[in-house]
């Protein structure tokens, strides 16, 4: 439980309002505050909730994010790996990741491994942009970038190793792939390329 003085300016929801918004009870969101560390500000005697702070708390537990609660032109990235085989490089991307895209841009961050647990969680998170760490999970990345695309309404870019073979590519493109870029490559490059993606308006994959 983690209270807090409210902020000016700092868009937050009566507990009722957060109960509305995510299909429960108030006594449930009580119990979130209480028992699952959900934060909350005191305003005038009244227990309130931070949108961003709802936003964060949701993702942590796989909840379905309502609409209406981010913030204008928020966008939301996933970051999917191998569970063991290179999960440690990978871990260490998707921290630099956040520090490089996430200060450039309005977005919420999470991150996941391959499997049914990934599939779930997109499926719950909607992401704008998935990250599909291929260089270390080529077929599961495949997998899951076809998983997405039955959904519709997503981006996808594998993240591959270095001077990756043609045929290679070309398979996670006609997978569904919006992008296969090198996860090395500069980050000036890669911040380039996510940006073209998400600013895409057509739905043909791209180089």
């Amino acid at each position: 439980m983690t209270e807090n003085t409210e902020q000016a300016g700092t868009p937050a929801l009566k507990i009722e309002q957060v109960a509305l918004l995510c299909g429960v009870s108030a006594a449930r969101v009580y119990s979130w505050i209480e028992k699952n560390g959900l934060k909350f500000i005191t305003c005038r005697g009244e227990q309130k909730v931070r949108q961003g702070d709802l936003v964060g708390f949701l993702m942590h537990y796989n909840m379905p994010i309502p609409g209406g609660i981010l913030p204008i032109n928020a966008r939301k990235v996933l970051f999917v790996c191998p569970a063991k085989r290179g999960r440690k490089a990978g871990h260490d991307f998707f921290q630099m990741f956040s520090r490089h895209f996430g200060r450039k841009a309005n977005c919420f961050l999470d991150s996941v491994a391959f499997g049914k647990g990934a599939e779930y969680k997109i499926l719950t998170f909607l992401p704008d942009l998935i990250l599909a760490d291929a260089v270390n999970g080529g077929d599961e990345a495949v997998h899951l970038i076809r998983f997405v695309k039955t959904i519709g309404g997503m981006r996808t870019v594998a993240l591959v190793r270095r001077n990756l073979g043609r045929a290679k590519r070309d398979r996670m493109l006609a997978a569904g792939a919006h992008a296969v870029v090198e996860r090395n490559s500069p980050w000036e490059n890669l911040l380039g390329c996510f940006n073209k993606v998400f600013n895409s308006l057509g739905s043909n994959p791209r180089r």
